[in-house]
């Protein structure tokens, strides 16, 4: 029987085996399988977020949870000749991690990117969707991405969003909205900041925002209808191509396609989209995660 692995902190890291990902997108690298343990256990290393409810953050025990952490463990339960070592960290941590090999794949919300097309592998097949509304102060008069135009917004630099809004600013000339760079800031600390003024608008998701404000006992603040929304994928460090014994985009690669094979299983029957509800997510007007 498989035993699963799952820390809560950032500690102790170590090469290990890593899951063998089939129909990788952006495959170009020639790299050798990792032998699996005498049991025939092969351990990946995952890292997810601590920060970024309800998708991966850490409860007031400080475990880790979140739709994330239940689409990796549902995941990591279906693929017995794997076991998950899951770590949670900062984003920025997971970047330098996936970089450094210290983790063989992440969970954080991603969004396909052509850089990181260029740097990563990612599955054929989404997990979640990412729609992301805008929170602003009642009084602004803010109800869509044109009421931002010439407005802040701080992003950090190393997130997907700081890139989808540089692509935006470049769509629309004329109309940009002034991102500020910030680094490992909370949600709180973001929508305290519009609260008080200091810039107008904090992109942000729906659920993250109930969660958040629940807490924060702000009365000022209002949040948008969706103004971006985007696939999300894991995404895996580029030397994992041929893991598993099989090559890439070969769908007898049993372990790689075992391994897309079942999220996409898991997304086509709806079992995404009933750990998704667990938090409360509504997606109303969107395309969502439905059984097919």
């Amino acid at each position: 029987m498989k035993k699963r692995m799952f820390g809560t902190r950032l500690t102790g890291l170590a090469l290990a085996a890593s899951l063998a990902v089939g129909a990788l997108s952006g495959c170009g690298a020639k790299t050798e399988a990792k032998a699996p343990a005498a049991d025939g256990v092969t351990v990946v290393k995952v890292g997810t977020g601590n920060n970024a409810a309800p998708f991966c953050y850490l409860d007031e025990d400080g475990n880790p949870v979140g739709y994330d952490l239940d689409v990796l463990k549902e995941l990591d339960k279906r693929l017995e000749q794997y076991k998950f070592d899951i770590q949670t960290m900062d984003f920025s941590t997971l970047v330098v991690s996936i970089d450094s090999g210290s983790i063989d794949m992440l969970s954080h919300q991603l969004v396909k990117s052509e850089a990181r097309k260029e740097k990563y592998l990612f599955p054929d097949e989404y997990y979640c969707l990412s729609p992301m509304s805008l929170c602003v102060r009642s009084d602004s008069g803010i109800t869509s991405m044109a009421d931002l135009a010439g407005k802040t917004m701080e992003q950090n630099p190393s997130a997907y969003e700081y890139q989808m809004m540089m692509a935006y600013n470049e769509a629309h000339p004329g109309n940009e909205v002034e991102i500020i760079g910030v680094s490992d800031q909370s949600t709180a600390d973001s929508y305290k900041k519009v609260s008080n003024g200091q810039v107008d608008a904090a992109l942000t998701y729906k659920a993250t925002y109930d969660s958040v404000m629940d807490d924060l006992g702000i009365t000022n603040l209002t949040l948008t209808d969706v103004v971006m929304c985007e696939d999300t994928y894991m995404m895996f460090a580029k030397d994992q191509a041929e893991l598993g014994g099989g090559k890439p985009g070969d769908e007898r690669n049993e372990g790689g396609w075992d391994a897309r094979r079942n999220l996409e299983e898991m997304v086509r029957r709806g079992r995404c989209f009933y750990l998704l509800c667990g938090y409360g997510c509504d997606f109303s007007g969107i395309r969502m995660i439905l059984p097919l």
